[in-house]
């Protein structure tokens, strides 16, 4: 009969297969969030640095104004459709990391009933190997020849 350690060395390693891959899951959608952040920095530095160059220029056309407005209010939209991607790269990367720490625990759990069930192996082994050195027929017993 198998020992309940190795049977359930079988179910460990499974467990932390799926362990892995919910942190490298977790890893791109760290890396998603990251890349998305920095689109949004870029978009808003761009909007900056442009609407910067119009207050410095000096007389403005009604037509080049109302093209500067528009171009702003695009920009605009942008920021707003890019801090929504943001957001959800944020919602994704907590559910992932939610799963991962359910399952990183399940694996904390099962080595510790894995060390568990090894510790009460070694010990059955030692009482069954003492047992049986009480068992073996002693040395025999010395005599005192002054007696």
């Amino acid at each position: 009969m198998k020992k309940r350690s190795l049977r359930l060395k079988k179910i460990l390693s499974v467990a932390e297969a799926e362990e892995r891959s919910l942190g490298m899951q977790t890893g791109k959608a760290q890396k998603k969030l990251l890349e998305e952040n920095r689109k949004l920095g870029e978009l808003n530095a761009y909007r900056e640095s442009y609407a910067a160059r119009a207050r410095n220029a000096s007389a403005l056309s009604s037509a080049h104004f109302k093209d500067y407005q528009n171009f702003l209010a695009r920009l605009d939209q942008a920021a707003r459709l890019q801090q929504q991607a943001v957001n959800d790269c944020e919602k994704n990367l907590d559910l992932h990391r939610r799963r991962w720490l359910v399952k990183r625990q399940r694996v904390e759990s099962l080595e510790r009933v894995q060390e568990r069930y090894r510790q009460q192996e070694v010990s059955h082994a030692d009482r069954i190997e003492q047992r049986t050195l009480d068992d073996l027929p002693g040395s025999p017993p010395i005599y005192d020849k002054d007696r």
